[in-house]
């Protein structure tokens, strides 16, 4: 019985711990909403966006996702990179993308 008691025990873990990592995954890939991480952006990987590459990087997530299946809300609607640059300084750092995205989530 003591061990039908622990076998129990530890599917039941197993299982908490099974169902948690999709939220987890999700929570690296985007902010909410199925808003995307800077570094899916940034794709030379030097830390900040011009307008060039900030266009060119929805222009693949936008066929990712059409390639997937899945709709694309907003696709006309997007904001414009003077408006995610707050600092005029012609580049998007980490830190006002994110600054974006959160006013986007309320």
């Amino acid at each position: 019985m003591k061990s039908l008691v622990g076998y129990a025990k530890l599917s039941l873990v197993a299982t908490s711990l099974l169902l948690m990592v999709p939220v987890v995954a999700s929570a690296t890939q985007s902010m909410g909403r199925d808003m995307p991480i800077f570094e899916s952006f940034d794709l030379n990987k030097n830390g900040t966006l011009t307008e060039s590459e900030m266009k060119e990087a929805r222009a693949l997530r936008a066929k990712e996702r059409e390639e997937a299946g899945k709709m694309l809300r907003n696709k006309k609607n997007h904001y414009e990179f003077s408006d995610i640059d707050s600092n005029k300084d012609g580049v998007v750092d980490k830190e006002e993308f994110k600054t974006h995205q959160q006013k986007r989530i309320r």
